[in-house]
């Protein structure tokens, strides 16, 4: 079982030089490489030159305890291997390495044969994977070859295209690709949710670096402008490297996936991003709010009287008033406000960034707009606003429970108004 153990990586964090000792040579002969570190800042450090497959860390050192390490490797890789050890006395830190998800702990003294169990299930796992991940590669290499777009190239030249390739730019021959275009790379569409380079390293580390799903191209051939799935794999010849580029074209799924993205994250009525993706944004910009110590606010707007307008003029008119309320909204934010449908009248406004003197500039801007639109055959409206600052003791709830109170007690003080609490 140790051939498994032998094929990875392993970074042993401990800051007692004893215990590091002890346990240094048994790591060394069971890995293929090992890392060592004293404290979690040099863990960090050889974590990101090194990208270990297993880290095994104690949990409580000076500098950067194991916790604070785990939590800063896994916003790098949260599927990242840690396993701790911990004295019995650190309960505490066990329950919080326990919430990281970590793949376990072991008490110390560490027990070395159950280590070596622990790492050699753990190995085994990756190897097995790694070979599953491999074997699926060359599969829809072969598949995707069969009928799909090659190319060998070093992105200088081109050593060989199949016909598909060439058909798909007009041209019969390489020499007629280079006339039309100065290089391989000018192929590539530049566009933030494609993979494109100016040069072979920009273009290579983009693709490297980006997740399965994401290795898409946009290209523009003769029949017009479409994605790409793509897949690189680089084979040696002499002291060259080329690289086989297999394109399968995947234009009609792409615009599928887009017409279900979004209707995944916007409001079918009024075309308002909806709660789903609001409450994406807004985890995004909490936790940057508390890592960075920044200002954040928050509004809820509701429209006064709305059943009445429902119940006088019918859905439809409520409907269009809807519509037109989003479309006034959107056009007066700011770029870096998210505005999005809470729920019936009621609408979220997402202002990071902002304290809440500004976040009320900006709600009243809003509602001094909306009460003196002309509703084009429609009844006028009016909004009232509650809107809170974000405290750095906030949960989510406490803080659209603020902002829900201080919107009650602008409905509760006359309508048509911005109350902050």
């Amino acid at each position: 079982m140790d051939s498994y153990l032998k094929q990875i990586t392993i970074l042993y964090v401990e800051d007692d030089d004893i215990v590091r000792e002890a346990y240094k040579r048994t790591l060394k002969r069971l890995s293929k490489k090992l890392f060592i570190a004293c404290d979690g800042v040099e863990g960090i450090e050889l974590y990101k030159k090194h990208r270990p497959d297993i880290i095994i860390s104690d949990i409580k050192m000076p500098n950067k305890n194991g916790i604070e390490m785990a939590k800063e490797i896994k916003n790098i890789n949260p599927n990242q291997i840690i396993l701790f050890t911990t004295a019995h006395t650190e309960s505490g830190f066990t329950l919080e390495a326990l919430d990281l998800q970590v793949d376990g702990y072991i008490t110390k003294p560490v027990d070395k044969k159950r280590l070596r169990s622990k790492l050699t299930a753990l190995a085994k796992n990756i190897v097995n994977e790694r070979e599953n991940i491999k074997k699926s590669k060359i599969l829809q290499n072969i598949l995707d070859n069969q009928s799909g777009i090659t190319v060998l190239t070093d992105f200088t030249t081109i050593e060989f295209a199949s016909a598909s390739f060439f058909n798909l730019f007009g041209v019969k021959n390489k020499e007629e690709f280079f006339n039309r275009f100065g290089g391989v790379f000018d192929v590539f569409i530049p566009h933030k949710d494609y993979l494109y380079g100016k040069t072979k390293s920009e273009f290579l580390d983009r693709y490297n670096s980006a997740k399965d799903e994401k290795k898409v191209v946009s290209i523009a051939g003769v029949d017009g402008v479409k994605a790409f799935y793509v897949n690189i794999d680089p084979i040696g010849i002499d002291t060259d490297t080329l690289y086989i580029i297999s394109l399968t074209d995947i234009t009609y799924l792409q615009e599928e996936k887009l017409k279900i993205q979004y209707k995944a994250t916007h409001d079918e009525l009024t075309g308002s991003y909806n709660r789903v993706k609001f409450d994406e944004l807004f985890e995004v910009e909490y936790l940057r709010s508390l890592r960075y110590q920044r200002p954040l606010s928050i509004a809820i707007l509701d429209i006064d009287h709305f059943k009445i307008v429902n119940d006088t003029h019918g859905h439809l008119v409520g409907d269009e008033i809807l519509k037109k309320l989003v479309k006034y909204c959107k056009s007066n934010i700011r770029k870096t406000d998210f505005f999005a449908r809470w729920g019936g009248e009621e609408f979220v406004l997402l202002m990071s960034e902002t304290d809440i003197d500004k976040g009320k500039e900006v709600c009243e801007h809003l509602r001094e707009g909306i009460e003196q639109m002309n509703f084009s055959n429609l009844p006028k409206i009016t909004i009232s606003i509650g809107a809170t600052q974000m405290r750095f003791d906030d949960t989510k709830e406490t803080l659209f429970k603020r902002t829900d109170e201080a919107l009650y007690e602008a409905k509760k003080s006359g309508r048509n108004r911005v109350v902050v609490w």
